[in-house]
């Protein structure tokens, strides 16, 4: 079926949203499109949210694209508040109704909050430009910031703030730091590093109340003093909409590989999305940066070009910097065997995991080469031993070679 004139909208501005309208017009699609974003601001980047953008302030350097997409209509600030499936229109908050003849549905995430928390005025989540904003301001006048949650978010706040001369504390649920996303060595490593730059880290434990004097009291009866708190406990899919037009969601839309729906015409990616973990086979949530952008690209090709379409089913993978150590992850975060390629001593090092013979993750600290490679040995389902991915003078770079000539 020919798509090139298809009327194509976009629900959700973000990295997604924004790479599938960017993706189509690049591949030649001539259809009209539309982008609508819940936020009234263009396009931006969210990873520097946590990091450099705290420190620097700079708008710029997190938007998307410097110029508008060409023959893109982008709404800005304008929520799309119901889907008519029947109708094929998007209802908008204003009341205006949007007919499509393909619907993309990259609507994202919002975070979880703690309701005992809820009601401070202390404590904010950071998940949006605006939300950065008014952390920036509180920062620039505090002295001390209290981060709820010691996964990735929470983590680059740590170090942040000790860069910018404010003090952090964490405080962690689980036993240990990056409980659902990281290694167990990798989170010990992380902990020990982040301890000696003088963050105080408290695993174990939560925070029951913060008062308005920003006394925050913990669940052992610890009292801490905090300016600012910032709650980053993980995020909820924003799947509302789908739910309420009866799309197949339970805390994300369910899709295949190629972005569709249970639902013709209608397609979702993005955090917003549960597809099959192409390790684990699992319906999963993949809330990286790599996955949104590699969806995007995966959907804008499928449109204009169905019949040569292929499913998406890159190997998932993530990076966060914190203060002086980048952290990057690719694949499942638990095996049956691991090695060790480097010494976490030097602060520069390589986790390798295997399961039943397969090389299942790879977690880096501080080795981008040779993470990128490992990667690459990862995606294409390598056997080679720990003996032969460990050893100090492997050639990472002629055995990627050798597998892909395979």
């Amino acid at each position: 079926m020919e798509t090139h004139n298809d009327r194509v909208v976009i629900v959700g501005a973000g990295l997604a949203g924004f790479g599938v309208a960017s993706g189509l017009r690049k591949l030649g699609h001539v259809g009209p499109i539309t982008l609508l974003g819940e936020e009234a601001h263009a396009p931006y980047d969210r990873p520097p949210l946590s990091k450099q953008f705290q420190i620097d302030g700079d708008e710029a350097a997190l938007r998307l694209s410097p110029e508008p997409l060409p023959e893109v209509q982008l709404l800005s600030g304008c929520p799309a508040v119901a889907l008519d499936l029947e109708q094929r229109m998007v209802q908008l908050q204003d009341g205006r109704r949007l007919p499509w003849d393909r619907l993309v549905l990259a609507t994202g995430t919002r975070p979880r909050m703690l309701p005992a928390l809820a009601t401070s005025p202390r404590v904010m989540s950071l998940r949006t430009l605006d939300d950065a904003r008014a952390l920036r301001q509180r920062l620039g006048a505090a002295t001390r910031l209290l981060v709820v949650g010691g996964g990735p978010i929470g983590l680059e706040l740590a170090a942040m703030a000790q860069q910018l001369g404010c003090h952090a504390t964490v405080v962690e649920a689980g036993p240990r730091l990056m409980g659902r996303s990281a290694p167990a060595l990798i989170a010990e490593h992380l902990l020990q590093h982040h301890r000696s730059q003088g963050v105080d880290i408290h695993l174990g434990r939560t925070v029951v109340s913060v008062e308005d004097n920003g006394l925050a009291l913990l669940d052992d009866g610890k009292v801490l003093q905090a300016d600012v708190v910032v709650v980053g406990i993980g995020v909820l899919a924003n799947d509302g909409l789908a739910v309420a037009a009866g799309i197949d969601a339970d805390d994300g839309i369910f899709v295949d590989g190629w972005c569709r729906t249970n639902v013709a015409g209608v397609f979702a990616v993005g955090d917003v999305t549960r597809q099959v973990h192409p390790l684990s086979g699992r319906l999963e949530r993949m809330e990286t940066w790599s996955n949104a952008q590699g969806q995007a690209a995966a959907l804008a090709a499928a449109l204009v070009e169905p019949a040569t379409a292929k499913p998406y089913d890159e190997t998932p993978w993530y990076w966060s910097d914190q203060g002086s150590l980048r952290l990057q992850c690719a694949g499942l975060t638990e095996g049956d065997t691991h090695a060790l390629r480097g010494d976490p001593a030097s602060g520069s090092f390589v986790l390798l995991q295997w399961k039943a013979g397969r090389l299942c993750g790879v977690s880096a600290i501080n080795a981008a080469r040779d993470f990128n490679l490992l990667r690459r040995l990862l995606a294409a389902g390598s056997t080679l031993t720990p003996e032969v991915l460990a050893a100090p003078d492997a050639n990472l770079k002629q055995l990627v070679q050798q597998a892909q000539s395979a």
